[in-house]
């Protein structure tokens, strides 16, 4: 009995060859000639080729679309809590100039309990904050703002405050640096 290429193609996986009798056209069942059954071969060989290609070509295709995907949603993601850290700054620093006939108020209070669940939230998110006062400027995560007359060339004081997501910086922290002078 003989298989013609479609019989063979038709399962979603790629089917062995059958045996070599099964394979070796005669005269008496397929009207051919043995030259024949050769390029029915090298067609199939063909075939199976460009399948094998096209199944690795859309299986790259899902790979690379899944992860630019993943890229684009951490994208979003960022520039989302990168608004929410803007707010987040703004209220701490309505914070720390409360008029001391507002501490201890409720309203106050309120105040701090919206500042601790935003904190929470951007944490939940893998954001953290960067430790910069006494470091060394990394360019990579630092933004020098200004310098000032000190012995060393740490950062002194921050501007705005730098953010980490993961270990990637989300915003570079502003920062002042010591200018290295020797103060008199």
């Amino acid at each position: 009995m003989t298989q013609d290429a479609s019989d063979i193609l038709t399962d979603s996986t790629i089917n062995p060859l059958p045996s070599e009798e099964a394979q070796t056209p005669t005269e008496t069942n397929t009207g051919g000639s043995a030259t024949e059954g050769d390029e029915l071969k090298a067609q199939i060989t063909q075939l199976r080729e460009q399948l094998a290609r096209s199944q690795a070509d859309y299986n790259n295709l899902v790979r690379r679309s899944r992860e630019e995907l993943g890229q684009i949603w951490e994208w979003s993601e960022n520039k989302t809590i990168l608004k929410f850290l803007s707010i987040l700054d703004n209220l701490e620093r309505a914070l720390e100039h409360t008029p001391e006939e507002f501490k201890g108020n409720t309203w106050t209070d309120g105040l701090n309990s919206i500042v601790r669940a935003m904190q929470k939230t951007v944490t939940d998110f893998g954001v953290s904050r960067m430790n910069t006062i006494g470091q060394e400027v990394n360019p990579d995560l630092h933004e020098v703002i200004s310098q000032i007359p000190h012995e060393t060339t740490t950062i002194q004081a921050e501007i705005e405050i730098g953010y980490m997501r993961g270990d990637k910086p989300l915003r570079h922290a502003k920062v002042i640096v010591g200018d290295g002078t020797k103060q008199a």
